[in-house]
C-alpha cells in the first residue's frame, strides 16, 4: 500500500509530460507560423441624387513599399482591388507608401501620385508549439494617412490574420 501512494505521483508527473508533448505537436506542419497580415478590400463611393453606397475599385496601377526600408510589397500591379499588407515585427509602428500611376488615356501623360499610411499596432508573441517556435499576433490600436489621392481608411477588423478571407481594412478612393 505505501509503494502505491509513491507511484502515484510518478504516474500522474509521467502522464502531465506526455500530454504536455501531445499539447505541443498540434500544429505538425506550422501552417499557423505563417505571417499575419492586414487585407484591405479597395473601394470607391458612387453617389446619385437619390441614394449613395460603396462599390469595388481597381486602381490602375498600384505599388506599395514599406517607407524606410528596401522592402516592395507590390511592384506595379494594375487592376488592383485588394492587397495584404505585412505590419513590422520588431517594431509597433508600420509606415506604408502607396505609390499610384494613373494612365489618362493616350493623349495625356501619365501622372503619379503617393499616400501614406501610418500603423500603429501592439506586437504580442505568443508560442505555437516546440517545433514552430514563436507567432507574433498583431492588432492595430491607430492609423494615420495622407489623402493626396486616397479618401478614407475604416478599419474592419483590427488583428491581423492568416490568408483566411478576414477583412481588416476598407480603403476608399
Amino acid at each position: 500500500m505505501n509503494d502505491m501512494r509513491k507511484l502515484i505521483p510518478i504516474i500522474l508527473t509521467i502522464g502531465c509530460v506526455i500530454a504536455s508533448i501531445i499539447a505541443c505537436t498540434e500544429d505538425d506542419d506550422c501552417s499557423g507560423n505563417a505571417r499575419h497580415m492586414m487585407t484591405a478590400k479597395i473601394l470607391t463611393m458612387v453617389q446619385t441624387d437619390s441614394a449613395k453606397w460603396a462599390t469595388s475599385y481597381s486602381l490602375d496601377s498600384l505599388t506599395v513599399y514599406a517607407f524606410g526600408t528596401d522592402s516592395i510589397i507590390i511592384n506595379d500591379e494594375t487592376e488592383v482591388s485588394s492587397v495584404r499588407l505585412p505590419l513590422r515585427t520588431n517594431v509597433e509602428e508600420t509606415t506604408l507608401v502607396f505609390s499610384y500611376t494613373f494612365h489618362a488615356g493616350d493623349t495625356l501623360p501619365q501622372h503619379n501620385d503617393k499616400d501614406t499610411i501610418v500603423f500603429r499596432h501592439i506586437n504580442t508573441p505568443y508560442f505555437l508549439t516546440l517545433d514552430c517556435n514563436f507567432v507574433v499576433k498583431q492588432e492595430v490600436t491607430d492609423l494615420r494617412y495622407t489623402t493626396h489621392v486616397l479618401d478614407s481608411i475604416i478599419i474592419v477588423n483590427p488583428t491581423a490574420s492568416l490568408d483566411d478571407g478576414t477583412e481588416n481594412l476598407k480603403i476608399y478612393y
